[in-house]
């Protein structure tokens, strides 16, 4: 009989903290997000949006939407291109690139964490072994972006994300012609 309680006592607790998961207020998402483009040139702000997951969210992964895990993970990112040491710089971007890892691992197919984490490793050196990643983000975005879905992006957003990958120059002359029309 205990083990029957308890049973539903955890089947109840899990529940609830995953539909509280499901449950990020669009005001909370889009500070989120502005604050991390804020950070791309702005380390303090990159910091404010580290602090601020921290704090809203808790520390455990688990726990957390793949959303926040990703923006997490690209704070940490930012705050690795803000770093003077190396050491902290690595440590950082392989933190942050792993933190993105996970959130893909719960949501492969989001547009939005396969966008941030191929524009992070668009810039980073290719030294450092990420091209195998970069490139399979290009060709997921690169399809999703075809699908013209707006549901989990609005249009101007992914019209922004179009003009991204076309500058890139990571695209070929077949995937350009056809992501071009997109623009209108």
């Amino acid at each position: 009989m205990l083990k029957h309680i308890l049973f539903l006592l955890f089947a109840v607790l899990f529940t609830r903290v995953d539909a509280a998961i499901a449950d990020i207020d669009p005001s909370t998402k889009e500070y989120i997000r502005k604050t991390f483009y804020a950070g791309v040139e702005n380390e303090e702000k990159a910091e404010e949006l580290k602090e601020y997951i921290d704090k809203k969210f808790g520390k455990k992964l688990k726990s957390m939407d793949p959303f926040v895990v990703a923006y997490l993970g690209g704070a940490e990112t930012l705050l690795a291109k803000h770093a003077i040491n190396p050491f902290t710089k690595l440590d950082l971007l392989n933190s942050g690139l792993d933190k993105l890892a996970y959130a893909l691992k719960k949501q492969p197919r989001s547009l939005e964490i396969r966008f941030m984490r191929f524009s992070i490793l668009h810039f980073i050196p290719a030294i450092l072994g990420h091209a195998k990643e970069r490139d399979e983000d290009l060709a997921i975005v690169y399809e999703l972006l075809l699908k013209k879905d707006y549901s989990e992006l609005d249009k101007k957003t992914q019209t922004g994300l179009v003009k991204f990958l076309l500058e890139s120059d990571r695209l070929d002359k077949n995937q350009t012609a056809k992501l071009r029309p997109l623009l209108k």
